[in-house]
């Protein structure tokens, strides 16, 4: 039947069935990994077809919830500090390896063409000792003092003191969020062989990296550090391009905020049971706390600006700015859906590349 069919179709691909048959018969017999781009040159098919040796020992497979999490915990044992510029890292990196064990630094500027370096540390314990010992609030009466992972690095006052960098040690990356220049993209789309290779080229240079993906949990670690108090287990959660695979340099961040029970929280054998407030008003539950985020949003969240509340729609949202991460982020409450449909899609680009 598979043959049949092969040579019925054979004037649309431009391929014989015997030429793919002693092919993929090769392939069966010798077990290897071949590229089949030079038996599909002559053809108009997309040249990105490939046969895995049956052998071979494939990577450990990561699913959504356990990337999820390792940016999770990456997000709580990172800082993000606002600089002079890129060479301040060495007074950085100086300053805070006194204090712990820093794993790696990344400069980024936003649109304001302001310098910041996102800091992570080899654990959560090494963030706490770092803010313990060297972190102080600015002393001013417009502004009440709160924790935030946002913070600016001051200059120091007096005599400056000598700073060591072991020779190993650099930025990981410069100026992380900058999108592609177009001209640049454009020439290498030209020197480009085939569509196929356009494609790819295209996907690499404008795919979202491992810096932007940071900030974004960054800027979710922020809010649950805010909301801490007035929810029980918070988790603010990025959906959507940011976490999807599908995700572009410069796109938006999607926010969702849940506070689920879980088993434990709600376990019924336990007889001691917070009291809590139920939502009274014509207004749905959703619309009243999403107006309170947004004011504390405007009130007391560092870099927020432009704060929008759109709760009318069928899902109500808060929209806003974050300055000092280069951002603009949609905020909803307790809607997983957008989180179940980026799973579905990461999902779909991880067990094929060519989705993305």
């Amino acid at each position: 039947h598979i043959s049949d069919t092969w040579r019925k179709s054979n004037k649309n691909f431009g391929i014989s069935f015997e030429k793919m048959s002693v092919l993929f018969q090769t392939v069966i017999n010798t077990g290897r990994l071949y590229s089949l781009r030079k038996t599909l040159n002559a053809s108009s098919y997309c040249k990105c077809v490939t046969v895995r040796r049956f052998s071979d020992v494939p990577s450990k497979f990561k699913t959504f919830d356990e990337v999820v999490t390792q940016r999770r915990q990456e997000a709580r044992r990172s800082i993000v500090v606002q600089v002079n510029s890129d060479s301040s890292f060495k007074e950085l990196y100086s300053y805070c390896s006194k204090y712990a064990s820093v794993s790696g630094v990344h400069h980024y500027k936003n649109n304001a063409e302001e310098h910041f370096m996102l800091i992570e540390f080899g654990s959560e314990e090494n963030l706490k000792d770092v803010l313990r010992s060297c972190s102080s609030h600015h002393k001013d009466l417009d502004v009440m003092a709160l924790q935030s992972p946002f913070l600016w690095f001051r200059a120091v006052s007096g005599k400056k003191e000598i700073l060591t960098v072991p020779d190993d040690k650099s930025l990981l990356i410069t100026n992380g969020t900058l999108p592609v220049d177009e001209d640049q993209l454009f020439a290498e789309l030209l020197a480009c062989e085939t569509v196929s290779d356009q494609i790819q080229t295209l996907y690499d240079k404008t795919m979202l990296n491992d810096l932007g993906i940071r900030l974004r949990y960054m800027v979710a670690r922020q809010l649950e550090i805010m909301f801490d108090s007035l929810y029980a287990n918070i988790a603010v959660r990025p959906f959507g391009s940011s976490v999807n695979g599908f995700g572009r340099i410069g796109c938006d961040l999607d926010l969702v905020l849940t506070n689920v029970l879980t088993e434990e929280l709600s376990d019924p054998e336990k007889r001691l049971v917070y009291q809590e407030k139920k939502c009274e008003g014509g207004r749905s539950p959703w619309q009243r706390h999403m107006e309170l985020v947004g004011e504390l949003l405007e009130l007391r969240v560092p870099g927020v600006t432009r704060v929008q509340r759109i709760l009318h729609a069928r899902v109500p949202i808060v929209k806003y700015a974050h300055d000092l991460a280069g951002l603009d982020v949609d905020l909803c409450y307790s809607n997983m859906s957008g989180i179940y449909m980026s799973e579905l899609l990461w999902l779909f680009g991880s067990l094929d590349p060519r989705v993305r």
